[in-house]
C-alpha cells in the first residue's frame, strides 16, 4: 500500500476505532445541552495518524485538551445531555463550514498535515459522512428532543485555547464568546466578574461574531440562547485543575440555566 492510500479515510470505522460521537445523559430533561466540538484527538487506524507524530496529535492543533473532561463532569453534576466529538479536528473540523479551507487544514499552527495535502472530493465527502455529520446530527436530535418536552434548551459549547498564538500572549483565564445573541454571554460575564478574580475575555481570544460556527448553525438558526466558553488550556492540566474549573462554571452557570428571564432579553 502506498503512503497516500494509508491516509484515505475508510468507508467504515474498524476494530478499535471509537465511535465518532459520545452522547452523555441522552434522556436528560434538563434545559441545557453541552457540546464540545474538539473533545477528542482520535484518528482511525487506516489514516495512519494523518502522517503526524503522536506529539503533534497531542497538541492543540488536533483538539482542545481538557474540554471533554470539563463537559463530562458538568454533564454529570447537572444530569444534563452532552454531545462530544471524538475525532481530531485535523480530519475535519465540525466547528467550520465544510467548504472552508480550515475545515481540513493543510497547515495548522505552522505544522504541515501530510494527510491533508491532496484531498480529493471523494475523500472530503467520506470524512464528512463519518465524522462531521454524525456530530451535527446528534446535536440536532438532542435539541429537537429537548424542545419536544419543553426543555429549551440553552446551548453551552466548551473549548480550550492556547496561552500564546503566533507569538502573542493570551492573558485571559477564560473567554466568553457570543455573536448577536448576548443573553447568556452577558449574564455569564457579569457573574464571573461578581464572584471571581479571573481575567475574563469578552469575545477573546476569538470573536464569536467571526467564529463559533456550530452554535450559529445549531442554536442561532432556532433562536436558542447560547454561549461558547474558552478556558486557557495550561489551566486545565491535572484532575484538580479540571475540577476547580468545573466548580467555577457550576457556580456561575447554574443560576443562569434556571433563570427564564434571560430568555426574555431581546437580541439583534
Amino acid at each position: 500500500m502506498d503512503t497516500m492510500s494509508c491516509y484515505l479515510c475508510p468507508d467504515v470505522l474498524m476494530g478499535d476505532d471509537p465511535e465518532p460521537v459520545s452522547i452523555l445523559n441522552p434522556e436528560s430533561t434538563r434545559g441545557v445541552l453541552l457540546i464540545a466540538d474538539h473533545a477528542g484527538n482520535a484518528v482511525p487506524a487506516a489514516m495512519a495518524g494523518l502522517g503526524l507524530e503522536n506529539d503533534d496529535l497531542a497538541r492543540h492543533i488536533a483538539w482542545d485538551p481538557g474540554a471533554a473532561r470539563v463537559a463530562t463532569e458538568l454533564s454529570r453534576r447537572w444530569t444534563a445531555a452532552a454531545v462530544l466529538s471524538r475525532y481530531s479536528r485535523l480530519i475535519v473540523d465540525p466547528n467550520r463550514p465544510l467548504g472552508d479551507a480550515s475545515s481540513m487544514p493543510m497547515v495548522s499552527d505552522h505544522t504541515v498535515v501530510p494527510a491533508n495535502q491532496a484531498i480529493t472530493d471523494e475523500e472530503r465527502q467520506r470524512r464528512a459522512a463519518l465524522f462531521y455529520w454524525p456530530y451535527h446530527r446528534a446535536i440536532s436530535e438532542q435539541i429537537a428532543r429537548l424542545r419536544r418536552i419543553g426543555a429549551g434548551p440553552l446551548l453551552v459549547s466548551l473549548h480550550s485555547f492556547t496561552p500564546d498564538f503566533n507569538g502573542e500572549d493570551r492573558p485571559w483565564h477564560i473567554g466568553i464568546m457570543s455573536a448577536t445573541d448576548r443573553r447568556l454571554g452577558n449574564g455569564l460575564i457579569a457573574r464571573l466578574r461578581e464572584t471571581t478574580d479571573l481575567l475574563i475575555g469578552d469575545n477573546e481570544p476569538y470573536s464569536g461574531v467571526e467564529y463559533g460556527y456550530t452554535l450559529k448553525v445549531q442554536a442561532g438558526s432556532q433562536g436558542l440562547a447560547n454561549v461558547q466558553i474558552e478556558i486557557r488550556q495550561d489551566l486545565l492540566i491535572g484532575d484538580a485543575a479540571v475540577l476547580d474549573w468545573v466548580d467555577v462554571l457550576d457556580q456561575v452557570l447554574s443560576p443562569l440555566l434556571d433563570d427564564q428571564s434571560i430568555l426574555e432579553i431581546e437580541f439583534h
